[in-house]
C-alpha cells in the first residue's frame, strides 16, 4: 500500500512540473509587448519555450490513467466498467471548476483594461461554444479568452471516445490486439496530421482532437502494459527502471533541441509527427514510475509538489486570466520576478478549486456510481435467481397447481 501511495505521489508530482513549467511559459509569454509574436533569440527563452510539451505530458496522463480500468477488464483481470460511473466521474472532475474557471476568466479579462497583451475577449454570441468544450472548432473562440482551455476541450472528445474503445478492448481480450487497436489510434491521428499538412486545413485542424489521439495511444499503452505486467506478476529491476528514465529524458532533450534548430517553415517531419517523441518519452517515465523503482525520479513523490499535482487543474484554469489581469493593472514587476505576485494568487485559486468544487463533486460522482453498481449486481442476482433449476418438488406442485 505504501509503495503504491509513493507511485501515486510521484505521479502527482508530474503533473505538478508539468503545470509549473506550462505558468512559467504562459508568464514569459503574456509580459512579452506582443504576445502574439515569440522571439526565442536565446538558448534560455528557447528551453523555455520548448517546455511546451508539459501539455503533451497531461494527455499522455490521462491516457494512462483512464484506460487503465478498461484495459484491466478486458484482460479479465476486473469486471466490466462502469460507463455510467465513468461518465460521472468525469463530469464532476471537470465540469463544475471548469465552468466557475470561464465566468473568472470573463471577469479578470474583461477588467484587464483595453490594449493588455493577451487580452483576447469574445462576442456574446460566441460564449456557448465555450461552455460546450467546443472552443476549439472555430477561429472565433480558438485560443481566446482564457488560451490555457484549448487543451479542455480535446481532453473531453478524449473522454466520449474512451468507453467506444473500452468496448472494442473487451471484445479483443488479448493484449497483443489491444496493443494493435492502439497503434492504429496513432496511425490515425498521423494521418489527419499528413492530411492537415498535405490540404493546408489551418489552425483549428491543427488543434482538433484527432490530431493528439498519438499522445493518449501513448499513455493508454502504457496502462495496458502495466496491467499485463501485473497478471504476470513481472516488474522491471533498478537498473532497467533507471535505463528507462534515462533514456526518456535523452528523448525529450532531443525533442527540444529537433524544434528549437528545425525553424523551417511547413516542415513535413515537424508537422505530421510533432511531440510523438516526447509522447514516448513521458509514456516511459510514467512505465518507470509504475512498474519500475522510479530511480531518479523519487523527487517527485516530494510533498509540496505532489501537492501541486493534486490541484492542478484549477491552477492550470486560473492561471492565464490572473496574469492578464494582473498586468492590465501594472502588478508585475517584470521577468522572473512577476511569479511572486502572480503564482500565490493562483495556487490559492486552484486549491479553492479543489477542495470547493472538483473534491466534492468527485465524491457526489463516487456515491451515485456505488449506488448504480450496487443495483446492477441487485439486477443480476434476480436474473440469475430467475434462470436457476427449482427443486423437483417445486416443480411438481407448479404444474399440478397450472393444471
Amino acid at each position: 500500500m505504501e509503495k503504491s501511495a509513493h507511485r501515486q505521489s510521484a505521479l502527482d508530482g508530474m503533473r505538478g512540473v508539468a503545470a509549473l513549467t506550462v505558468f512559467a511559459i504562459h508568464l514569459w509569454i503574456y509580459q512579452l509587448p506582443n504576445s502574439m509574436t515569440l522571439r526565442r533569440d536565446s538558448w534560455a527563452t528557447a528551453a523555455l519555450f520548448e517546455g511546451r510539451v508539459a501539455f503533451v505530458m497531461f494527455f499522455v496522463l490521462s491516457g494512462y490513467l483512464l484506460y487503465r480500468a478498461f484495459a484491466r477488464a478486458a484482460l479479465g483481470r476486473s469486471g466490466p466498467v462502469s460507463i455510467l460511473g465513468y461518465l460521472a466521474r468525469r463530469a464532476a472532475r471537470i465540469a463544475p471548476a471548469y465552468y466557475v474557471a470561464v465566468i473568472g476568466s470573463l471577469i479578470c479579462v474583461s477588467l484587464a483594461g483595453d490594449g493588455t497583451p493577451g487580452r483576447r475577449l469574445v462576442d456574446a454570441g460566441e460564449l456557448p461554444l465555450f461552455f460546450g468544450f467546443a472552443q476549439n472548432y472555430s477561429p472565433a473562440t480558438l485560443l481566446k479568452l482564457n488560451a490555457a482551455t484549448w487543451t479542455l476541450s480535446v481532453e473531453v472528445a478524449f473522454y466520449a471516445l474512451l468507453p467506444v474503445l473500452g468496448l472494442l478492448a473487451l471484445k479483443l481480450r488479448s493484449a497483443i490486439r489491444q496493443a494493435l487497436l492502439l497503434g492504429m489510434l496513432v496511425l490515425a491521428g498521423l494521418g489527419w496530421n499528413l492530411a492537415d499538412y498535405l490540404s493546408g486545413w489551418g489552425a483549428v485542424a491543427g488543434h482538433a482532437p484527432p490530431s493528439f489521439l498519438p499522445y493518449f495511444a501513448c499513455g493508454m499503452l502504457v496502462a495496458l502494459g502495466v496491467e499485463q505486467a501485473r497478471a504476470r506478476e513481472r516488474a522491471l529491476g533498478p537498473v532497467a527502471s533507471a535505463g528507462l528514465s534515462a533514456a526518456a529524458l535523452v528523448l525529450l532533450v532531443a525533442n527540444g533541441v529537433w524544434h528549437t534548430l528545425d525553424r523551417s517553415v511547413d516542415s513535413f517531419a515537424m508537422e505530421v509527427f510533432a511531440d510523438l517523441a516526447a509522447a514516448v518519452a513521458f509514456a516511459a517515465l510514467i512505465a518507470s514510475l509504475v512498474i519500475g523503482t522510479g530511480a531518479g525520479l523519487r523527487w517527485l513523490a516530494w510533498r509540496p509538489l505532489a501537492w501541486i499535482g493534486t490541484i492542478t487543474f484549477g491552477l492550470y484554469l486560473w492561471h492565464i486570466p490572473v496574469i492578464v489581469f494582473a498586468r492590465g493593472h501594472g502588478l508585475l514587476p517584470g521577468g522572473a520576478l512577476s511569479a511572486l505576485v502572480v503564482l500565490p494568487v493562483g495556487v490559492a485559486l486552484g486549491a479553492a478549486s479543489w477542495y470547493l468544487l472538483e473534491k466534492p463533486f468527485m465524491k457526489r460522482a463516487a456515491r451515485v456510481r456505488r449506488t448504480s453498481e450496487a443495483r446492477s449486481e441487485r439486477s443480476r442476482s434476480r436474473s440469475r435467481a430467475r434462470i436457476a433449476p427449482r427443486p423437483a418438488s417445486w416443480s411438481a406442485r407448479a404444474v399440478a397447481e397450472r393444471r
